[in-house]
């Protein structure tokens, strides 16, 4: 029989928090394509949890993905893509589909949750010449998320559009809409000429 203290327990616990974060940073990796600094990050996933079940439920959710390139950890970013999507899921066909705002709109549709996460990612590039001193030298990324359930998604245009769900959820006073954040930094890495 082994006896664990609660305090070694507490590190035991903190010990495996810190691995899992730093797994998951370590999972992102760069890419240059073109005179772009593209990302991949399987690890990164932001349709899950309580975006998940809006989402089936049939409502529309807006995400914001951000990808910066920083000169040093926890630091300012020096260049960044910002892209915000709006995200549906297909009740019957049991699929998502992905809009990015903006122009050019584009849009894919049934896609798993993952094959939407990549989606997403994959139009994200910080352009080489926005990097400046940076081309020659290591750096960090961070990609970051943001979650609105906003029952008022936008057109493809950028304006709000109106569903009969926000009208029936401003009728019955229904709580504000959530909002949910998160972010991770790897690095660093430099560009392959």
């Amino acid at each position: 029989m082994t006896v664990v203290r609660a305090g070694t327990a507490h590190v035991v616990l903190i010990v495996l928090t810190l691995v899992a974060g730093t797994w998951a940073a370590q999972a992102i990796a760069i890419s240059r394509v073109a005179d772009a600094v593209m990302v991949k990050a399987p690890g990164f996933t932001f349709i899950k949890g309580e975006p998940l079940g809006i989402l089936k439920d049939g409502r529309l959710l807006r995400v914001d993905l951000e990808l910066a390139v920083l000169p040093a950890e926890g630091a300012d970013g020096v260049a960044r893509d910002r892209q915000t999507f709006v995200l549906s899921y297909d009740l019957w066909e049991e699929r998502f589909a992905a809009t990015r705002v903006g122009q050019p709109s584009r849009t894919s549709e049934y896609m798993t949750s993952s094959g939407a996460e990549t989606w997403c990612l994959d139009q994200l590039a910080v352009p080489v010449s926005a990097l400046g001193a940076l081309v020659d030298q290591p750096f960090w990324v961070r990609l970051g998320y943001r979650i609105l359930d906003s029952d008022a998604a936008t057109t493809e245009d950028g304006r709000p559009g109106y569903t009969l769900q926000s009208l029936i959820d401003a009728l019955s006073r229904r709580r504000k809409a959530g909002e949910w954040t998160h972010s991770v930094e790897a690095g660093p890495f430099r560009l392959q000429p």
